[in-house]
């Protein structure tokens, strides 16, 4: 059946195929084995009773996702997202089914979708979370600067098998003009569609499309050096799941919370401050704050 599809693309380290184009995700040559299937349906197939959360209707047999009056999607038991087009249909697929949609997906293939962006450093991931606004894909954009290399923005998709491994994200990260003109990029920065003013920029710097060993996680939203104790660690790692309304109302909740669980007891955590200035000085300071966590992160043994 791929090989009747015209679009074929790499994601979280899985094989895509599509009758309509992926932008969002890396262009692969051909689909390996296993791919996610994404094709057009007239019809959807899932019945009720559902449990609505948000835009998503869910059951035990899969989930339905509408994106208002442009397209709806739905994922049945198997590895294929069917997509009907809505009377607003643009000819592309939305922001959403490489967010929300590839989520869900993720979770099904069961692995365990962040809220967090990540780059390469000394041979391992350092993941960068925090509260939406809280300048992680900033931060993240300017560590490129110091020989790290870019693996994924707003969405990081990990593995645990062997222990936590990042895989690499969308090729593109959303900026602020001001930090994006810091970033040296593949093609010329395209202006986002969502209405916030960001630039969507494809760094040149991209890490390998392998499985990263996770070094640890870089909380974004509490004053330089602050203590955290226990039970806020505990919270900053139960923030960070993705979409997690829709992904704890799925049937493999309880694999996700095990997850976490397994990196909360696993990774260790620094925080820094969210980003809020902009100016050079600002900048270098931020970058020497989270290359020092770092540095301390790097230092501590392996937890087993």
């Amino acid at each position: 059946m791929t090989q009747d599809l015209l679009y074929h693309a790499r994601f979280a380290g899985l094989d895509w195929s599509a009758d309509v184009a992926l932008p969002q995700f890396d262009a692969a040559p051909a689909s390996g084995p296993n791919p996610i299937i994404v094709t057009q349906q007239q019809i959807f197939t899932l019945k009720p009773p559902f449990q609505t959360v948000g835009r998503a209707r869910i059951n035990v047999c899969g989930v339905q996702f509408d994106w208002d009056q442009m397209v709806r999607f739905e994922l049945g038991s198997d590895n294929r997202i069917g997509w009907i087009a809505g009377p607003e249909w643009r000819g592309h697929l939305p922001a959403a089914f490489y967010s929300s949609m590839a989520a869900i997906i993720l979770a099904r293939r069961g692995m365990l979708p962040l809220h967090a962006s990540a780059i390469i450093l000394h041979g391992k991931a350092w993941l960068f979370g925090g509260a939406a606004g809280a300048g992680k894909s900033t931060l993240v954009a300017e560590m490129l600067s110091t020989g790290a290399q870019f693996l994924s923005d707003d969405l990081t998709p990990l593995s645990f098998a062997g222990g936590a491994k990042a895989w690499r994200g969308r090729p593109a990260t959303r900026l602020h003009p001001d930090a994006a003109a810091h970033v040296q990029h593949v093609i010329e920065p395209e202006i986002s569609t969502d209405g916030s003013g960001k630039w969507l920029v494809r760094p040149t710097q991209r890490a390998a499309d392998i499985g990263w060993p996770v070094g640890g996680i870089i909380f974004l939203g509490m004053p330089l050096n602050a203590e955290i104790s226990a039970a806020e660690t505990a919270l900053a790692y139960g923030s960070i799941l993705f979409r997690p309304r829709i992904l704890y109302a799925l049937p493999y909740k309880a694999r996700l919370r095990t997850m976490l669980m397994e990196l909360a007891q696993t990774i260790p955590m620094a925080v820094l401050p969210p980003v809020r200035s902009y100016d050079a000085p600002s900048r270098q300071l931020r970058i020497d704050a989270a290359l020092a966590a770092i540095d301390r992160l790097n230092a501590k043994p392996a937890t087993l």
